[in-house]
């Protein structure tokens, strides 16, 4: 009888041990949603500046973080037309996420030159969808999508991030 427990016993170790050899290693979990570089980042915004922009305004170009789009302002004859460029790479900060105002701001975000002006007028602003209380440009019909708005505020978001200045390796906040 002591035999045969034993053996039984001997028996399910091995059983125990065969069982832990062959399981698999589980998959290491890894983050599916790996975060976008500055660069793609910045190209997927443009790419939806391109896609929406307003009646009158024309793309022109985007490269490196700079996006810049015409519209010709006039008539009667008398024609001006505005070069507007909207600089990413100086994109600071977005409005409060529970505001129902959208927008993005930065120390010259946004700037006008017109073949009437000889001065480029530079913005720090530039609205993205709601109903725009501070009165800054709206070149872009965003509003219409939500989904879409919500995507934008999130790469803009991550931008943000990518733009923010860095803190000191000594600094606590």
């Amino acid at each position: 009888m002591k035999r045969i427990l034993l053996l039984l016993f001997v028996i399910s170790l091995s059983s125990l041990s065969a069982q832990k050899a062959t399981k698999t290693p589980k998959a290491a979990i890894t983050n599916k949603e790996t975060k976008p570089t500055k660069e793609e980042t910045m190209d997927w915004i443009a790419g939806k500046m391109k896609e929406y922009l307003t009646g009158g305004r024309e793309f022109v170009s985007y490269e490196k973080g700079i996006f810049i789009y015409q519209r010709e302002f006039g008539g009667g004859g008398l024609s001006n037309l505005c070069t507007n460029k909207v600089n990413l790479n100086k994109l600071t900060g977005i409005s409060d996420e529970y505001s129902s105002d959208f927008f993005v701001y930065g120390q010259g975000l946004t700037s006008t030159k017109c073949t009437e002006d000889h001065s480029e007028i530079i913005y720090n602003g530039i609205s993205i969808s709601g109903p725009n209380y501070k009165k800054y440009g709206v070149p872009f019909s965003f509003g219409m999508d939500t989904n879409l708005v919500e995507r934008l505020r999130k790469a803009f978001k991550t931008l943000t991030d990518y733009n923010s200045a860095k803190k000191d390796p000594n600094e606590k906040f």
